[in-house]
């Protein structure tokens, strides 16, 4: 009945600034701030029924949408997470004003009213924000647990801080020893023989955390339980009075509170699913200041977040049963407190956090004990598999988090790496996503152009990931989960992170998986500087990665054949020019005193390179020899013109003004160049330009000259062509119109989305300059 969305700010010249990427609906923050704005959508049948807007303008919105909530359930109010309006931003920076505040304040507590609860509604942390003091006439007893193992310094300030500020009166506290063995620790647990409130519980035998705290649930006695890690520190007296001003509320299934490291950072401030390197779940605002408001001001209001740690964790004894506790076979060391959340949730509960409750926490001390067991890594991937396996779809979509923001990083900021054009409602073309490592020319090629135009021409839904900050990454499964894609393109994607990774994605994704590759990078020359650095095992690694895809995609046959019986589906599609790059350029002939001859790459051409130094010093004072990018020492004396290599964006354009009679491509006969492509022809013929090279398979069937790798070869093959400029510039049209007709990627798209469509199950592709088709012409 309603619906709120994301928005920003516009400046008075148009630019926009701070997007404020919103929760879908979360009772706790609109109890703490109007976080919905200024914009919502509203069914004017209900406006009716609801009598119209209340009279108190600055608050109309916050009113209503409380109203709608009252009358109509959460399931009456929507979140669109796209930013639909543009809020002034001078507006935007005017702080609130007392009456509006006020106002909001009083719709507030007339909805709490409404509602029947009990509470006092007092300002917030931040201005405009609100805190909620929830009031209850009983107090259950509440029953403390804290597993410990060694550490008797950190256990004894634990220990004593509860006795000493904990005002709630109606608590015991359960210390769970887990095989302590230093004296100084054996001593303290003895001494809280003599402490009425405390009981020591023995658990023998492995460290499994989730075991630990079933153990003592069981010898509980309280009708709430706490779970309390040994290395943290209470601060106030009425920490647990608050934890339990919501754990008593009946909506409300877990309590969590803010953690601070030693030095006043946060360490917990909720969890966020998904988050972090693995891709499971997080703490955002992790190292802030803890009087940093963060994100929306969320680092400092009562929330509703997915899961909150078990550091410091709030539960009635009765839902921790219902859920089966904590999963000690699953989730013995890790996550066993989220999946105790996203269980408590699933039972229709909600998970409070608060910054109102600040407790010292120092952090995972236990664990760093015995963090170099070599079982860990093993075990902390199991469960990471355990968590995909029985939660991805809530992990990818955290209610409590918007999918805009970066699922990386801790401050909530935009994501800037993953970011799709579609949406969940609308599947009517196949989503292609692209990654990739390597070249920008690869990518270009590969990846960017052909998705660009596919989408362009609404052939396909395409998202490019391209390069940020210079940093390229593949997505987390949950990222992957979230992005949703139809069909992953994963272009020369070989290194260690990305390997885990697709094995991660066959066994938890339902992308289809098509890997490209566009060199052979297992038989690179020695003359190539990548072959000092490339893996040594990439036959291998290559190997591996098509284990986890469907489909290999190549340039040409060779490769495709070079790779034949590592994966049964391989495609070939040639490369292709985009036309809104390259159909454009003009490149002018005769405008030099002598023909202008050249040769445009980058610096692995050594050895292709020494194949023509004796043509250039030989035809030094008949042509004017041009190179751009890469130019060998020894021929320097006798090049007119080296142009540096330039962006690939500036690339097209720079290479048509280099205004060329004619160009050269020689390459050296190895394995490594017999699989690659025909590229570079076909970007000197786009611009006009007629081409002598070696007579090597990429440059098959092409109207080129095509010449033996020896020096006599190459300088015939120049001067015949210099000296007749009229035929040359007839051999330069020629192959333009050989490049236009038959090689821009918009005449070729069908091939591309059949390559990369799973439901194409068709033979090898030939692409041009195929051996066999060659032979059968002669």
């Amino acid at each position: 009945r309603l619906i709120y969305s994301d928005d920003d700010c516009i400046t008075a010249d148009g630019i926009h600034i701070d997007a404020r990427f919103k929760p879908d609906f979360n009772l706790d923050l609109l109890r703490s701030m109007p976080y919905m704005g200024e914009c919502c959508m509203l069914r004017r049948d209900l406006l009716r029924e609801l009598g119209g807007y209340a009279h108190s303008p600055d608050a109309r919105n916050y009113d209503i949408a409380l109203r709608v909530l009252d009358a109509m359930g959460e399931a009456a109010i929507g979140h669109i997470a796209e930013v639909l309006y543009h809020r002034c931003a001078e507006d935007a920076e005017t702080p609130a004003n007392d009456g509006r505040i006020e106002q909001c304040r009083q719709a507030l507590i007339s909805h709490l009213q409404r509602n029947g609860v009990e509470a006092d509604v007092q300002n917030g942390l931040l201005p405009g924000s609100y805190f909620v003091d929830y009031r209850h006439a009983e107090q259950p007893l509440v029953s403390i647990i804290v597993p410990t193992h060694d550490q008797a310094d950190l256990l004894h300030m634990c220990i004593a801080s509860l006795l000493e500020k904990t005002d709630y009166p109606n608590y015991e506290i359960l210390v769970v020893d887990n095989n302590t063995t230093q004296p100084a620790a054996l001593e303290l647990l003895n001494s809280y023989a003599d402490i009425p409130r405390v009981r020591v519980l023995r658990h023998p035998g492995e460290y499994n955390f989730a075991a630990i705290n079933n153990r003592a649930v069981h010898e509980s006695r309280g009708e709430y339980l706490l779970l309390l890690n040994n290395d943290t520190v209470v601060l106030q007296a009425n920490w647990l009075t608050r934890l339990m001003a919501h754990g008593q509320r009946p909506e409300v299934g877990i309590v969590g509170a803010r953690l601070v490291y030693p030095d006043q950072r946060l360490q917990h401030a909720g969890i966020v699913m998904g988050m972090g390197g693995s891709g499971v779940a997080e703490h955002p605002f992790m190292g802030l200041p803890m009087t940093d408001a963060g994100y929306m001001g969320r680092a400092q209001v009562v929330q509703n977040y997915a899961g909150v740690t078990a550091a410091c964790l709030l539960i009635r004894k009765s839902i921790y049963t219902t859920v089966g506790g904590m999963d000690e076979h699953s989730f013995k060391v890790f996550y066993n407190d989220v999946d105790l959340c996203l269980k408590v949730g699933k039972e229709g509960f909600k998970i409070v956090w608060t910054p109102f409750v600040t407790l010292i926490h120092h952090g995972s001390a236990s664990l760093k004990s015995t963090a170099e067991e070599p079982a860990k890594i093993a075990r902390a991937r199991g469960e990471v598999f355990a968590m995909y396996e029985r939660w991805l779809p809530t992990l990818a979509n955290d209610m409590a988090y918007n999918r805009n923001l970066s699922l990386e990083r801790h401050d909530m900021r935009p994501d800037v790496d993953f970011i799709v054009p579609w949406h969940d409602t609308d599947r009517t073309l196949p989503r292609i996503a692209g990654f990739m490592l390597g070249s920008e020319g690869s990518w270009l090629y590969r990846v960017g152009s052909p998705l660009e135009v596919l989408d362009r021409e609404r052939r396909a839904d395409c998202a490019v990931m391209t390069r940020y900050e210079d940093r390229v990454r593949i997505p987390t499964v949950a990222e992957l989960a979230r992005i949703d894609p139809d069909i992953m393109l994963l272009h020369n994607t070989v290194h260690d992170s990305y390997l885990y990774m697709l094995e991660l994605y066959k066994k938890f994704n339902r992308a289809f998986r098509v890997f490209g590759a566009d060199d052979l990078m297992f038989a690179l020359h020695g003359k190539n500087p990548f072959q000092k650095t490339v893996y040594r095992d990439m036959k291998k690694r290559m190997r591996t990665c098509l284990s986890f895809c469907d489909r290999l995609l190549v340039t040409t046959v060779p490769l495709a054949e070079a790779y034949r019986g590592m994966i049964d589906d391989i495609r070939v599609v040639p490369n292709y020019l985009d036309s809104t790059r390259w159909g454009q350029l003009q490149s002018l002939r005769g405008q030099g005193d002598k023909p202008r001859v050249g040769w445009a790459g980058a610096t692995q051409h050594q050895g292709d390179l020494e194949l023509i130094i004796d043509a250039v010093k030989e035809t030094a004072k008949e042509v004017d020899w041009v190179f751009l990018g890469m130019c060998p020492e020894e021929i320097r004396p006798y090049v007119s013109e080296f142009h540096k290599g330039v962006p690939l964006a500036a690339y097209p354009a720079k290479l048509a003004s280099l205004n060329l009679d004619l160009a050269v491509a020689p390459l050296e006969y190895h394995r490594f160049n017999e699989a690659k492509s025909n590229l570079r022809i076909l970007e000197y013929g786009v611009l006009g330009w007629p081409v002598i090279c070696s007579n090597i398979y990429p440059y098959q069937d092409a109207p080129v000259e095509r010449v033996s790798n020896n020096p006599r070869a190459w300088i015939n093959a120049i001067r015949s062509r210099v000296h007749d400029l009229d035929a040359t510039a007839a051999e330069g049209d020629r192959l333009q119109r050989w490049v236009l007709d038959h090689n821009m990627l918009e005449g070729h798209l069908d091939d591309w989305l059949t390559a990369l469509s799973p439901d194409s199950r068709l033979p090898l592709a030939v692409c041009p300059g195929n051996p066999a088709q060659a032979a059968a012409r002669g």
